[in-house]
């Protein structure tokens, strides 16, 4: 009833305006108007009709089923679906909170203080060399170059809870997935448009993360290619280029599986085409990802399937896109110790499956 009212009164302030050019109409109008986008109704009225367009446009299916949002510096988002061209699901949020400042003011520079999100499930999958998610790249991608600043993002806090992330690589012939009990991110500075991210801590609670490897329908690489080479100029383990630093990481209760898709059953023995790390408990301090390079100082703890412990590691770590190396290393297991200097070398990261 209250959004008729307004409505209508909106609709009457502006034939005032039209017939009598009334400046206190005018303001009138643009008052109302205000208030009237203040809503919860009438915001969710307008998001409905702006996803009703695109998913015109798009030929697949975007929902939002309720929004609430202020001019100012808040919004929160309920039920949010997007599916792709297949009418699989590629993203569902039960709740997204955004709290930013200065932006409405200031236009150029907007600090994000705070993201929230619950209950997610994000789904990215390709059969050959285009994602699903392609067709949103393309229908949101600009037709001219923008060669303006744009704005400048900086984020404060990020909340995550129950989040699954699913990627299938079937042209690839990879797929892997997250599911993650709840993460914490406090930072110092995340500028987007700078790709400086300068993080004071991040939490992770429950992390599970897998691998499976299967045959893809990649036709196989040209092996007479030229050799890779790290060019600092043609970064591979960072080619956007970001400048990141954490203090602190730390990691409880997670998991990792690494499983090959050979049609037989896991040994209950240690068998590296079937690795299921679980209980990883780990500290991740001062890490650093400067061009390819990232270092950091851990100490970590697990326990594999197989009954093989981890009972402790500690190291400086440093890798980039050729290797690995573990410095003033001390590993120790139920029966064994291994201490001083540790490395890999390959000639892509790929290559670690044939060492497993």
């Amino acid at each position: 009833v209250l959004f008729g009212a307004l409505i209508i009164i909106s609709l009457a302030l502006l034939l005032r305006i039209i017939s009598w050019r009334s400046s206190f109409s005018a303001i009138l109008f643009f008052a109302t108007l205000w208030l009237l986008i203040q809503l919860p109704s009438v915001q969710t009225w307008m998001i409905k009709k702006v996803t009703e367009k695109i998913s015109k446009d798009l030929h697949t299916t975007i929902l939002i089923r309720h929004i609430d949002f202020s001019l100012f510096n808040k919004m929160t988002l309920d039920s949010a679906l997007i599916e792709d061209t297949n009418k699989d699901t590629l993203l569902y949020a039960g709740a997204l909170k955004v709290q930013i400042t200065d932006w409405f003011f200031r236009k150029d520079k907007a600090d994000l203080q705070y993201i929230g999100l619950n209950d997610a499930t994000i789904k990215l999958q390709r059969k050959d060399s285009v994602w699903n998610y392609q067709f949103l790249a393309d229908y949101f991608s600009s037709s001219k170059k923008d060669t303006s600043k744009g704005i400048e993002l900086d984020l404060k806090k990020m909340v995550l809870s129950n989040i699954h992330f699913l990627k299938k690589d079937a042209w690839r012939g990879e797929d892997m997935e997250l599911h993650l009990a709840s993460m914490q991110l406090d930072a110092e500075e995340i500028n987007l448009s700078k790709k400086i991210a300068k993080i004071n801590s991040i939490e992770f609670a429950k992390p599970e993360f897998a691998i499976t490897n299967y045959t893809g329908r990649r036709p196989p690489p040209d092996t007479t290619e030229a050799i890779i080479k790290n060019d600092p100029l043609h970064l591979r383990l960072n080619p956007a280029g970001w400048g990141i630093t954490a203090k602190t990481i730390n990691i409880q209760n997670g998991s990792f599986k690494d499983f090959k898709a050979d049609g037989r059953q896991p040994s209950k023995y240690f068998d590296g085409t079937h690795i299921l790390f679980y209980a990883v408990n780990a500290d991740l301090k001062n890490v650093i990802l400067k061009k390819d390079t990232v270092t950091a100082l851990i100490a970590l703890s697990t326990k594999e399937r197989s009954g093989f412990e981890v009972k402790k590691v500690t190291a400086n770590v440093k890798m980039f896109p050729e290797g690995m190396e573990f410095s003033k290393m001390d590993l120790q297991t139920a029966k064994s110790r291994l201490r001083s200097f540790y490395a890999m070398r390959y000639k892509t990261f790929d290559d670690m499956s044939d060492y497993i």
